[in-house]
């Protein structure tokens, strides 16, 4: 397999059987493979659902199974040509309905969303927010509960068209998805942030992340609307040479980025679920345009150079991402 970029070399097939590749990684190279009719991708992922290793006893292993979740639900409720027999994909969907109320039921908190203790291994080490936060028990879960809710609804579409009982997640996602407004939609900056977050931090505080709620369909349209506006302020743009729309994390002059090709991929994903196409597509092309001009980076800078501290290994993520962008109106 040939990777778009003419950088790095990274073959993704290869990925999905390396013993040293991580979960995410192997998950990440299986949606991008399957989305080409792949079938070993296919097998991944199924494989993944149905291992120990995709058992959520700790919250690294959560980003990795709701993307397999995700990408296994879509396949086989869009693609007819997809090499599975009906009791595979019905034994696999049993798989993840059982992870969903294992998840629901030990993960949740009484304000009905899941609450987790460490950072998503999306993330560098050097994530401004990391050196705020000072403890890692303290930062935002939005991007958890964000693709717990879209996993849940991919599956709720699956189990319907195979003939599941599915009632319970779709109270469950209704009551997530109103716990998750009202704990973290924010009328004065128009995205979704953690409220002491808010009250404990001496300036305004944003994260990317607070605007992911559009890939899983949280906001409403009017939410959606001012979701944009807000990724359009100068806020997002004010520093010489910062990529437009990219900035995963603005807190004060001195502290932005770092760029997430991983983020950006959903985030236009959001942006194209509300029919914002020209700054989805946006988002896409510089996203690329970086990834062309420095390699399969782990992260960027806001003003579009090599995150400095990031590894010399080329991220098997961003490669994933990149052949995702070139698929992204399927998803």
């Amino acid at each position: 397999m040939q990777p778009l970029t003419t950088t790095i070399n990274i073959d993704l097939e290869k990925v999905l059987s390396s013993e040293t590749a991580t979960p995410l990684q192997r998950v990440l190279a299986a949606v991008a493979l399957a989305n080409e009719d792949s079938e070993e991708a296919l097998d991944t992922l199924r494989n993944f659902l149905s291992s120990r290793t995709s058992t959520p006893k700790n919250d690294e292993s959560l980003v990795a199974l709701f993307l397999s979740i995700i990408s296994f639900c879509r396949i086989i409720t869009t693609n007819p040509k997809a090499n599975l027999s009906s009791d595979h994909k019905v034994e696999t969907l049993l798989l993840c309905l059982a992870q969903y109320n294992f998840i629901f039921d030990h993960y949740t908190s009484d304000d009905g969303l899941l609450q987790i203790q460490s950072w998503p291994p999306v993330f560098a080490d050097e994530d401004p927010l990391l050196k705020i936060a000072g403890q890692e028990n303290g930062l935002p879960d939005l991007l958890t509960n964000t693709l717990f809710i879209r996993a849940t609804a991919e599956l709720i579409k699956a189990g319907g068209v195979h003939n599941l009982n599915i009632a319970p997640l779709i109270e469950g996602n209704e009551l997530m998805i109103y716990c998750f407004n009202e704990k973290y939609w924010n009328e004065n900056t128009s995205n979704y942030q953690r409220d002491s977050w808010l009250t404990t931090l001496p300036y305004q505080f944003f994260h990317l992340t607070g605007l992911l709620p559009l890939y899983a369909k949280i906001p409403t349209q009017e939410k959606a609307e001012a979701m944009l506006q807000h990724l359009l302020h100068p806020r997002y743009l004010e520093h010489e040479g910062m990529p437009a729309y990219l900035c995963a994390a603005w807190v004060q002059p001195e502290m932005t980025g770092p760029i997430y090709p991983f983020l950006n991929w959903l985030l236009a994903i959001g942006l194209r679920n509300y029919d914002f196409v020209v700054t989805a597509d946006q988002v896409k092309s510089e996203t690329l345009a970086l990834i062309h001009q420095h390699g399969y980076c782990t992260a960027f800078t806001n003003t579009g150079d090599r995150w400095p501290d990031d590894h010399t290994e080329p991220s098997v993520e961003t490669a994933a991402v990149e052949m995702l962008f070139a698929q992204y109106l399927r998803h």
